[in-house]
């Protein structure tokens, strides 16, 4: 029998999505969604994490065959699909080689792809050297898959070597070994096939499973309480810093853990709220349920907006690649954060009856 899906948790992942686009996409307090937004991920994930999964090979081997199918598959065929697209993207301005795009800052000219090129680039993706640019989101995708196979390989050998022994303590000192670690590897600049960056989140995957551990019942009283508590203190650490875990970007290890773990406060007692208003949870539900796809397309789907507003002001045609949006301020941020998560929806949905057809076929 399938697993019920826990309808808070789901709109957790969300409202998670939701910020993501919307840092994506322009809003003006994106450097207040930075601060915890991806970490929730990695905490959810832990959440999830089962303590059964390190207590045999074949449990472990079923783990990680579970993870190359949910997470490696998609990155690998995610990024294959845009390096195929990629000269089609060129001759419709998704992607430029016109130089004057170097003019908009975090912007690149691509050039056309051969077979070689192709192939080349897919034994890349295959061992996470590098990604595709519309793919950029994917970068969390990796993180995860790498962080999910070494805690629950570590977990399997502590659970050898402490018999019937609790694997929480050195899990959590491991955690805080690879968090200084990766707060290192910031300083110097490293970041080989995205280690840097698995080392600092390995320790918000922990927290996950931390958490799982204390959950405790709570009235709207106390989520409301918790919640505004949790958004007073984003707001100062907001003041002294901020973060981006894609570029392992963070003022140091206790400042990382302190937003994430204010950020979770914010979202998981703010789930439960809304779980008191079926409407918008069962909204954010839906999208939580389509988190791989909005990650892999909302870049792509950003592009119909610029392409709208390109026709509208007159602008040139290459500025259509501009990454990942071209128009700023007013409410454009608005529009992108609607098709963002609208088209692959959509998509979704496609894919998802698809799939249905195929089975009944």
């Amino acid at each position: 029998m399938a697993k019920q899906r826990d309808p808070v948790l789901d709109s957790m992942r969300g409202i998670g999505i939701v910020l993501m686009v919307l840092g994506h996409a322009g809003f003006p307090g994106s450097s207040f969604i930075y601060l915890f937004h991806m970490a929730l991920f990695f905490m959810l994930s832990g959440w999830f994490f089962s303590p059964h999964t390190g207590e045999s090979a074949h449990r472990l081997a079923r783990f990680a065959k579970r993870k190359v199918v949910t997470l490696w598959l998609p990155f690998v065929a995610a990024n294959t699909v845009y390096t195929l697209l990629t000269n089609l993207f060129l001759k419709v301005n998704i992607l430029t080689g016109d130089e004057r795009i170097l003019d908009l800052p975090g912007n690149l000219i691509t050039t056309p792809v051969t077979i070689k090129d192709i192939i080349g680039r897919t034994a890349h993706w295959s061992v996470f050297d590098g990604g595709t640019q519309l793919g950029g989101a994917m970068w969390f995708i990796q993180a995860l898959f790498q962080i999910s196979l070494l805690y629950a390989g570590v977990e399997f050998l502590l659970k050898k070597l402490l018999r019937s022994g609790d694997t929480l303590i050195p899990q959590g000192l491991l955690a805080g070994v690879l968090l200084w670690l990766g707060w290192q590897a910031q300083r110097i600049g490293w970041n080989v096939w995205g280690l840097g960056i698995a080392a600092s989140c390995y320790c918000l995957f922990y927290l996950g499973v931390v958490l799982h551990r204390v959950q405790h019942p709570h009235g709207p009283a106390r989520g409301a309480l918790c919640c505004a508590g949790a958004f007073v203190v984003l707001l100062v650490l907001g003041q002294f810093g901020s973060v981006g875990l894609a570029g392992t970007s963070y003022p140091g290890p206790l400042y990382l853990l302190a937003a994430s773990l204010a950020g979770w406060m914010l979202v998981y007692e703010g789930a439960h709220l809304l779980a008191r208003v079926p409407a918008v949870s069962g909204a954010f539900s839906a999208l939580g349920r389509a988190t791989m796809p909005i990650v892999i397309l909302h870049f792509l789907a950003f592009k119909p907006v610029t392409w709208l507003g390109l026709l509208a002001t007159g602008g040139e045609s290459y500025l259509l690649a501009a990454f990942p949006i071209y128009f700023t301020g007013g409410a454009w941020w608005g529009a992108y954060t609607a098709a963002g998560l609208a088209l692959p929806l959509l998509a979704y949905a496609v894919w998802v009856r698809l799939k249905k057809a195929v089975r009944r076929g």
